[in-house]
């Protein structure tokens, strides 16, 4: 089952998973760091993910990659 995550989260994943850092996220979808900061400890609660890797493998293999 593909987990309940925001409209703009697979956005966010990409660029977690291309490496872009919180700045260039924030910048690319124009919101702040901080803000950031905040989605990326959601999505990864969301996911039932401890780290980034966990996160990438169980966002791609629910279909949001």
């Amino acid at each position: 089952m593909k987990p309940d995550l925001s409209a703009g989260a697979d956005q966010f994943l990409l660029g977690l998973v291309a490496g872009e850092t919180n700045k260039e996220i924030a910048r690319r979808l124009g919101i702040s760091p901080r803000t950031v900061e905040n989605h990326r400890a959601h999505v990864m609660e969301r996911l039932g993910a401890e780290t980034l890797s966990e996160a990438a493998l169980l966002a791609a293999s629910a279909g949001h990659l």
